[in-house]
């Protein structure tokens, strides 16, 4: 595993926190998230992971959100992310999302993003509550999304 990149802001109670790991055997990234959420902080991890050498258009990645805190997001921190996402569809392309989650937290994370304008992408995410299913989906092949 190659540890690639850190969130570049301060580390404190109130960031939003990151590191972007590229495991070279199964070629795909991870990246675990804590700290509250913020529209801002999500981008920064956004432009970490798209900036890191290993990235490639439509990679794979497995977004570990447990101990990301998202109940104070806002839909104003979500268009904030939709509109990155849309602006970067290109760069990021139709690889394979998974995302992460303690228990009972999925629900609340398809709650924040059911509201307002969706995002149109190739990209292909699943949510998980287990971090082992997750990477399980990451490693099948393309044609069993």
């Amino acid at each position: 595993m190659t540890r690639s990149a850190a969130n570049p802001t301060p580390i404190g109670l109130n960031a939003m926190n990151f590191t972007i790991a590229w495991l070279k055997k199964d070629r795909f990234h991870i990246v675990k998230t804590s700290g509250p959420m913020t529209g801002d902080g999500f981008i920064g991890m956004s432009k970490a992971l798209l900036a890191d050498p290993h990235y490639k258009t439509n990679g794979h990645v497995v977004f570990d959100h447990r101990d990301l805190n998202f109940k104070n997001a806002s839909i104003h921190d979500i268009e904030k992310i939709r509109r990155f996402h849309t602006q970067n569809e290109g760069r990021i392309g139709g690889g394979k999302s998974a995302m992460i989650f303690g228990p009972g937290c999925r629900i609340q994370w398809e709650r924040l993003f059911d509201q307002g304008e969706k995002i149109k992408t190739e990209n292909i995410t699943r949510l998980f509550e287990s971090r082992k299913d997750g990477i399980e989906w990451i490693n099948r092949p393309d044609n069993q999304r």
